[in-house]
């Protein structure tokens, strides 16, 4: 008996000895590499939402700046007229690509100083369009509109699609041409603008000044 058991535990210390075999050497490899690439994955998933939730604060920053911009100057507008040839016009035009308003500059209500503010898509050479913000300062109803003198800057860069409407407060219609001729400012203005993430929100302006 002693020399059974003797015998037995010899094997098994052999045995224990021996460590691990090949195969589950191998098995504890693939096992150890696929738990890296899973943190690996959830890593890189964790990194593009950050990017994703980082582009897209960017974006509403963006919107918000351009907003508050717009809607400052038309709160301040002046409902001011101009000369064109032998007549006298309302000092507002738009189109669908911008528009021309009077507004103090800065925002100091009466003690800004006036400038004549034009809104409109500009190209750079390498073909990206710019929402640019152009200003002059007003020099009366007889002043011609120099824009070549003019401050520019770049309120929005890459814009995909710009559109401006403007509202008759008379007939309630939107149209996307307001002359001068008409005596009148309109009562609303609506901007609709694309980045190269989609449209935006319309931006809707209301021109107290001219109710």
């Amino acid at each position: 008996m002693e020399t059974l058991s003797g015998g037995f535990m010899s094997r098994a210390s052999i045995r224990d000895e021996r460590g691990f075999t090949l195969l589950e050497l191998l098995i504890a490899l693939a096992v150890t590499a696929a738990v890296v690439a899973l943190m690996f994955a959830g890593f890189g998933a964790m990194g593009r939402s950050e990017e994703r939730n980082q582009r897209v604060m960017e974006r509403s920053e963006r919107m918000l700046v351009v907003s508050q911009w717009l809607g400052r100057k038309f709160d301040a507008l002046r409902l001011l007229s101009r000369r064109d040839g032998a007549v006298f016009v309302s000092f507002f035009s738009g189109n669908a690509a911008g528009a021309i308003w009077v507004a103090p500059l800065p925002e100091r209500g009466d003690a800004g100083g006036l400038h004549v503010f034009r809104a409109t898509p500009l190209r750079q050479d390498s073909g990206r369009i710019d929402l640019s913000i152009e200003a002059v300062p007003y020099q009366g109803a007889l002043m011609a509109l120099d824009w070549s003198a003019a401050v520019r800057e770049t309120l929005l860069p890459d814009v995909r699609t710009l559109q401006w409407h403007y509202q008759d407060g008379q007939t309630g219609q939107w149209t996307q041409q307001w002359d001068g001729s008409r005596g009148r400012y309109p009562s609303r203005v609506r901007v609709e603008i694309a980045d190269e993430r989609g449209p935006w929100p319309p931006l809707v302006f209301s021109l107290a000044r001219a109710r």
